[in-house]
């Protein structure tokens, strides 16, 4: 690993600020993210603002959009750890612990890469409400795109 922390705290920055880019290939204004915070602890924070169309029929925050944000923080939680390597998702096991209040506007997504190996990233996320409440965790595993082994 060459990035020191405040490097890849820049990085995180820059790749959770990218709502211009993926609302334009949408072609609408899909995804309202806002960088929170990388701490000492490795620990990557980002707020996303709950869409409408994000609910069930209940009015909750639908579980796939949930899937949605732990596997994007996990992913750039790990991708950040290998320095912008290329990087793919191997599989998400994800707990459903509570639903997402219908007054919610927002929840805020964190990660920790827990295992970092030679191919192989593992990473812990979770989704909180506004009031820190614990609404679904995940546990990643994440894999190196390198090329083949010899």
């Amino acid at each position: 690993m060459n990035w020191d922390h405040e490097e890849r705290k820049k990085k995180l920055m820059e790749y959770a600020d990218r709502d211009a880019e993926l609302n334009g290939k949408a072609g609408a204004s899909i995804f309202e993210t806002e960088f929170i915070d990388y701490d000492e602890d490795n620990v990557v924070t980002v707020r996303f603002h709950i869409k409408d169309w994000q609910r069930n029929p209940f009015g909750n925050l639908q579980g796939g959009m949930q899937c949605y944000f732990l596997d994007f923080i996990a992913g750039i939680a790990s991708w950040v750890m290998v320095d912008g390597e290329p990087i793919g998702t191997v599989d998400l096991n994800v707990n459903f612990i509570r639903t997402v209040p219908q007054t919610a506007e927002f929840v805020d997504v964190r990660a920790q890469v827990i295992s970092l190996g030679r191919r192989v990233i593992v990473a812990h996320a979770e989704v909180r409400d506004p009031d820190g409440w614990l609404a679904a965790d995940a546990v990643a595993n994440t894999t190196r795109l390198l090329g083949t082994d010899p």
